[in-house]
This record gives structure tokens, C-alpha cells and sequence, in this order.
């Protein structure tokens, strides 16, 4: 399946927001409403499942806040970013909340600005100016974060798994647009206007903001860019689990010389 996706998707993931007719608002379904009871804090450690990226350089956690481990603590920790979301980002979002015949039910965003394992907020951007320039690709990776909570024996899961992508990239910021040039002179060139809003989001768009993409975005400490297009998904059964996956599309870049 993944070998199918178009280099555009894969390699950024900013152009992907999938909209329906029963496209709802981004709302989070609530904890409480899985019957979820809060649970000990558990010492559990991240489960790295074999990888086909290469993580030496770049750990699969790099520069990212997961949850608290106690999934009673989950609600609290979403709605820690919640304060950060622009109204410009908020009119972006769209999900998908349905309940299968099994009574699996399901919650899908596909560009997500509040995903379940966030860029780290350490990384923010004070300075817009700070992008303007070249910068070129270092590493360019699908990650899988999955936590899974299972009511009937109180036991909690964390796992990540990753993908290089394949092809690099070149970024050209000027103080309001970006022009991403993959390395392959057979692939299109994609020009869009950007805003840089609370210092961590991207938001890519045409004529109209609130058809945009949103991605996370920021500059590590060593001066790297990173941008993280998520998508997540919510799975859950009542009072037997819950199970939230978010796939990132990560883009790692340095400054052109």
C-alpha cells in the first residue's frame, strides 16, 4: 500500500487534507466516553519493532513529546496544545468519528494539528525570518507511534516503527511562500503561500487559508528543520481498549550552504 502513495504525499505529507460530507469538526472523542478508568502509571518501555529507516542519526522519539504513560492522563495531555491552536488552524480541521457493526469506533484525521505524539515544543520558532533560505532534506521517513490501552487487564502498550521514504528535497522559504523542488528534475515543483502561526504551525495554502495543509514545524538545536504532516486515527471498544496511532511524515532539513 505504501508503495503506492504519489512522492508528494510521501514526501511531505503538507498537501494531504482529505475532506467528506460526513466530515465532522476536530473533536477528539472523550476518554470517559470508552469507559475508560484511570489507570497506575506503568513503566512501560518504548517498543522499537524492526525499522526499514535508518534511526542512528535520528531516533525514532527525535525531538517528539508522547504521552504521559498513565492513559487516564491522555485527555489532559491533548488539551495541553489545545491553547496553542490559531483560529486560522482550528477552520483546517476535519475528522471522521463512526461506529463499525463490531462496535469498533473508529476516529480519523487526516491532516491533524493536535495528533497523539506531538513535535516537541522546545522547537519553536520565535523568528519567522529564521527560515527564509535554502535548506536541503537530511532525512525523510514515515514514523508510526501506536498506544494501546486494554481495559480488561489494565495493561498499556507504546510502540513506534519507521520508513525511509526514498528521494530528497529542496526548500526555498521566502517571508511568504515555499517552493519545494523534489531531486528528481521528472517531478513537478510545488509553490504555495505560507503562514508560520504560535510559532509551530505551518500552514500551507492556495487562495483560501482555511483550505490549507497544517504540518508541525521547528528548528531543532542544532539549527535543523523539521516538519511533522500527521495523520491519526482512534480505535476503540467500550470498556475493552483504546488504541490511538499517529503516522508522521517527517521531513529533516539543514540550511543550504
Amino acid at each position: 500500500m505504501l508503495s503506492s502513495w504519489n512522492f508528494r504525499l510521501f514526501l511531505f505529507g503538507f498537501l494531504l487534507l482529505l475532506r467528506a460530507g460526513a466530515a465532522v469538526a476536530q473533536e477528539k472523542p472523550a476518554l470517559g466516553g470508552v469507559g475508560a478508568a484511570p489507570a497506575p502509571k506503568i513503566a512501560v518501555p518504548l517498543a522499537i519493532r524492526p525499522s526499514t529507516a535508518d534511526t542512528s542519526r535520528f531516533p525514532l522519539t527525535y525531538c517528539m513529546a508522547l504521552p504521559s504513560l498513565t492513559p487516564g492522563q491522555w485527555e489532559q495531555d491533548y488539551k495541553r496544545y489545545e491553547r496553542l491552536l490559531a483560529p486560522e488552524i482550528k477552520a483546517t480541521q476535519a475528522g471522521l468519528d463512526f461506529v463499525a457493526a463490531t462496535g469498533v469506533r473508529t476516529w480519523w484525521c487526516a491532516n491533524s494539528a493536535s495528533p497523539h505524539a506531538q513535535l516537541d515544543t522546545a522547537t519553536r520558532i520565535a523568528d519567522p525570518q529564521r527560515l527564509v533560505g535554502e535548506w536541503h532534506s537530511v532525512a525523510n521517513r514515515l514514523i508510526t507511534h501506536i498506544d494501546s490501552f486494554s481495559l480488561a487487564d489494565q495493561r498499556f502498550y507504546r510502540s513506534a516503527v519507521a520508513q525511509d521514504v526514498p528521494g530528497a528535497a529542496t526548500l526555498t522559504f521566502t517571508s511568504n511562500t515555499l517552493e519545494m523542488a523534489p531531486a528528481s528534475l521528472r517531478k513537478k515543483r510545488a509553490n504555495k503561500n505560507f503562514v508560520l502561526l504560535n510559532q509551530r504551525y505551518l500552514l500551507l495554502y492556495g487562495t483560501a487559508k482555511r483550505n490549507g495543509t497544517v504540518s508541525l514545524m521547528g528548528l531543532d538545536s542544532a539549527g535543523r528543520l523539521i516538519i511533522n504532516a500527521n495523520s491519526v486515527t482512534e480505535r476503540s471498544v467500550r470498556g475493552q481498549y483504546l488504541t490511538y496511532q499517529t503516522v508522521v511524515r517527517q521531513l529533516i532539513c539543514e540550511r543550504g550552504k
